[in-house]
């Protein structure tokens, strides 16, 4: 049984941002999409586990390192892999490379099941996934950033109401909607003079239609700490290492 997941890529508007590049907003949603169609090929993604099992993957943690810009029109293969299988957790591995095998963006994603009617951890084992799937080495070895964020009312910078279009089809809050609410902390001039080299996020709670959410940024040298609320419940924790974009 193949081990892996892979597709090529075309960067079409989808993918590309105001600056015509993939942001991690975008690489978000393209780890996204690549994590489904991994889960697909063992006929347990989200839609069929639920179906099935009652079971849905959560995403605990997310680690985005950019080595190299992604362009507008870039045509670029994603791999996707597992790194190890425990009881309890999935740890996956993500490469973006060129078609000649340059790697452009790596990262790591930690994940869990959850029983999708009583929301409680569910076993691996108790999921149609394959737990005898050899892991392969992985492309990313720094650990997920350890984060013990207490953000106070002068970190706030807006409010979000959870709305339709936020939403997945577990009736929360998508997990790349938080991506774009924590970017969405600076303008439009801040990312014209900064970008993203890497990218932590745990999600510890979930969030729902008609919530409001609080969001919270600590601006600190070449780095930017964020935190997402509903009340005093912690939401989101996320920590963007930035480097200064050559001038143009």
């Amino acid at each position: 049984m193949q081990n892996y997941y892979e597709k090529e890529v075309l960067i079409t508007s989808t993918y590309a941002d105001r600056r015509c590049e993939v942001g991690i907003f975008q690489a978000g949603i393209l780890i996204q999409d690549a994590m489904t169609e991994f889960f697909h090929q063992y006929d347990c993604d989200a839609i069929q586990m639920s179906r099935t099992h009652q079971a849905v993957w959560a995403i605990a943690r997310t680690k985005i390192f950019m080595d190299q810009d992604i362009l507008w029109m870039d045509r670029i293969r994603i791999k996707i892999f597992p790194v190890k299988i425990s009881n309890v957790a999935i740890h996956l591995n993500i490469l973006f490379e060129s078609l000649d095998g340059h790697p452009l963006l790596r990262a790591r994603q930690e994940l869990c099941a959850i029983d999708s009617v009583n929301h409680t951890l569910r076993r691996i084992d108790t999921t149609p996934f394959p737990m005898d799937l050899p892991p392969m080495e992985p492309v990313l070895t720094t650990p997920c950033r350890r984060m013990k964020l207490k953000l106070g009312p002068e970190h706030q910078l807006y409010t979000h109401t959870v709305r339709t279009m936020d939403t997945d089809m577990n009736q929360h809050m998508n997990n790349t909607s938080y991506f774009r609410l924590i970017l969405d902390t600076r303008p439009s001039s801040f990312w014209d003079t900064w970008k993203v080299q890497e990218f932590d996020i745990h999600h510890v709670n979930e969030s729902v239609e008609g919530e409001e959410l609080q969001i919270y940024c600590q601006e600190e040298p070449g780095a930017l700490s964020a935190q997402i609320k509903r009340g005093e419940t912690t939401l989101i924790k996320a920590f963007l290492l930035l480097s200064k974009r050559e001038s143009t």
